[in-house]
């Protein structure tokens, strides 16, 4: 029983700890994506409103919502984008490719076959993050290489699970070794509860047997009852106050509630 006992605390402990960091591990992540994506989006809306290039430096402090992006002297040779204009009938008529050198014309026109067959108006095509804008004579295309910012999200999501699996195994070393003093007062109160056990069903055993040995001297000799029918009754006042303590006992661990008590 103390077996099972052990098993069955350290079996919630570690349920409730997985539960418990798959909930924060994944908020870090799926929050790290939101606030990443964010900034993408941000970053774009920022060169497609300054006709493809960034604004003077300035801060727009707002994380949480995903727009904390700060403009820097560097933020011109840091970001890798491309530029696109396309016709009326989806015909390319523009293409600016000063700003990265990892794609050439031809990965552009396959990148944007890919962007014009999801029909959407934003969304990643692989490391690329992309937006489209619709205007009077067609529309613009900007897309952003977030290949850094990607992988600095694997990144974080195999270190979570590093550290996911580390805290498991050291959780569950820690609650093998500690289990037994976790589990010793119950193994206690079981030891107790046993010799309480067999302590009353001693008491209630010896009234039992002078009951059965003084009916059976009644049997053998009905004419001297009195005393045998006396020391009868004595063993049954004895176990009916056995009873009664045993009643008394089992109810002291009850509560009492404030209603029902009061002063003596």
């Amino acid at each position: 029983m103390i077996r099972s006992l052990r098993r069955r605390f350290i079996l919630i402990a570690m349920l409730s700890l997985v539960c418990t960091l798959l909930l924060l591990g994944g908020a870090i992540n799926v929050i790290y994506r939101h606030i990443s994506t964010g900034q993408a989006d941000t970053v774009i809306d920022l060169l497609y409103e300054n006709g493809g290039s960034f604004p003077a430096p300035y801060e727009n402090p707002d994380p949480i919502s995903g727009q904390g992006f700060q403009v820097t002297p560097e933020t011109s040779f840091e970001t890798r984008y491309v530029i696109v204009s396309l016709s009326d009938n989806m015909e390319v008529t523009y293409i600016d490719l000063d700003h990265i050198a990892a794609i050439d014309r031809r990965a552009v026109a396959d990148i944007l076959g890919n962007i014009l067959d999801s029909g959407k108006s934003s969304g990643y095509s692989g490391q690329y993050r992309y937006k489209i804008y619709d205007e009077d004579a067609g529309s613009t295309v900007i897309v952003l290489d977030r290949f850094l910012q990607l992988q600095s999200a694997g990144n974080l999501l195999r270190v979570t699970f590093i550290v996911f699996i580390a805290c498991i195994l050291l959780v569950l070393f820690l609650l093998i070794l500690l289990s037994k003093r976790v589990v010793k007062p119950f193994q206690d109160n079981l030891q107790r509860q046993r010799q309480f056990v067999t302590d009353a069903s001693h008491e209630l055993k010896t009234p039992l047997a002078i009951i059965s040995a003084d009916l059976g001297v009644l049997e053998g000799d009905p004419q001297d009852s009195q005393n045998w029918i006396q020391s009868a009754q004595c063993q049954v006042q004895r176990m009916d106050s056995l009873i009664g303590r045993l009643v008394e006992l089992a109810r002291a661990d009850e509560t009492v509630s404030d209603e029902a008590a009061s002063p003596v």
